[in-house]
């Protein structure tokens, strides 16, 4: 009862925080039956409850065991279907530990459960995989042999956000084909570590082939580019699939080039960091009048929303940016602190207005408030330009112009290499 009320909850709080969640080929995962999920980890808890956000079947998921110490939170996980899992790093004790969490997972692989696994063991943001831990692959054999399952399909997850912290912006959740452990199960057993290792690489492929994978030096030149690449209006046209597959490429196409062809690129942002600009500001600085002028419509019909819900959100966002030093874990917090802030507020006016006058204006309030909160957020994206355009009047014109054309030709250049 409470995994599905959390689930709730944190499905109308993530659809605010991000404008598009793309789930492609989510028909890879199987309806029903023992199935395990292996992602990336580019978003701390954000991706195991993204995962169980998009899914119609309760996704069981492993985290650092460490959080589970004390006893009454430990209680509180399992409830929202987390179990903990230690690296051999925590001490030899984790070593036992660890025997716990695979007769956990077994038992639920053998209820025909879904049960995820993060094998490169820690979140991270950047644009690489680390070295797969191998006990996700053992636990499949070691299924196998417990249950008497004929096979267990392994299905590769990949996520990839637009922007690790920013409000409104997008996250893809792709799944690739399942890797079917019956294929590999005679070999395990003549040869267990060996198969163990080939199994393992091929997943790491898998994962490789449907995330975007750069080296350490140019990920950041990466990000500006996807960054810019965003605001064309070509790339808006396209379908989720084919963003996604266009950003691959711009991926691949980076990590190709040769170090003077980077420099070359990297003008056009050294230029606008020295201006401390951001994209989005000379974005809306191109945009036509006419936005800025529906951006101040939008104002009085947002403002109720804002008031009612603005509260939370900024409470929860001052919270993150004094508290998190992780950027992995920022989405998460924040989103998370934003809906019980939230929550909690409404729960304490509705109680308020229910004991002052009646239970019908409460709930009215309840509903006027879902309302408004709805309008502002479909108001945001203009009330955010009318925002950035401001921004840009600050920055001389000879300047902004240089930018401009520095931009149009950068621009220009990515939408060749992508024709």
């Amino acid at each position: 009862m409470l995994y599905l009320l959390v689930k709730l909850l944190m499905t109308i709080a993530t659809r605010v925080f991000y404008r598009r969640i793309h789930f492609l080929h989510a028909t890879h995962i199987p309806a029903t039956g023992p199935v395990i999920l292996l992602a990336n980890h580019p978003g701390s808890l954000m991706d195991a409850a993204l995962l169980g956000l998009l899914l119609n079947r309760p996704v069981h998921f492993f985290a650092r065991g460490d959080i589970f110490k004390n006893k009454v939170i430990a209680a509180l996980l399992r409830t929202l279907h987390m179990h903990p899992v230690h690296h051999h790093l925590d001490g030899r004790s984790s070593i036992h530990a660890n025997d716990e969490s695979f007769d956990t997972a077994i038992g639920l692989l053998q209820a025909g459960e879904i049960v995820l696994f993060f094998p490169e063991g820690f979140s991270h943001v950047d644009y690489y995989l680390l070295p797969f831990k191998k006990g996700a692959f053992r636990l499949a054999f070691q299924a196998m042999q417990k249950t008497g399952l004929p096979s267990l399909p392994i299905v590769p997850i990949g996520f990839h956000y637009t922007h690790p912290k920013a409000l409104f912006s997008s996250v893809w959740v792709l799944a690739s084909a399942p890797i079917e452990t019956a294929s590999w199960y005679s070999g395990y057993m003549h040869s267990p570590a060996k198969t163990v290792r080939q199994i393992c690489t091929t997943a790491f492929q898998a994962i490789s082939a449907i995330t975007i994978q750069v080296e350490k030096n140019r990920a950041k030149l990466l990000f500006n580019l996807l960054e810019l690449f965003r605001t064309d209006p070509g790339y808006q046209g396209l379908l989720p699939g084919q963003q996604w597959q266009a950003e691959k490429e711009l991926s691949r196409f980076i990590q190709d080039c040769q170090e003077d062809q980077l420099s070359v690129y990297q003008e056009y942002f050294t230029l606008r960091d020295a201006h401390l600009l951001k994209e989005e500001w000379i974005t809306a600085a191109e945009l036509p009048g006419s936005t800025r002028q529906l951006a101040w419509i939008c104002w009085p019909i947002a403002l109720p929303g804002l008031l009612v819900h603005g509260i939370a959100i900024y409470t929860a966002k001052q919270l993150a940016d004094a508290k998190v030093t992780r950027v992995d874990f920022y989405a998460w917090i924040l989103v998370a602190a934003a809906a019980l802030l939230d929550i909690g507020l409404h729960l304490v006016l509705f109680i308020l207005i229910a004991a002052l006058f009646s239970l019908t204006p409460a709930v009215l309030f309840l509903a006027a408030s879902m309302l408004a909160g709805w309008i502002s957020w479909k108001s945001a994206p203009y009330l955010l330009v009318a925002r950035s355009r401001s921004k840009c009047k600050k920055i001389p014109a000879d300047s902004l112009q240089l930018l401009r054309a520095k931009r149009a030709k950068l621009m220009e250049t990515i939408k060749v290499f992508l024709a």
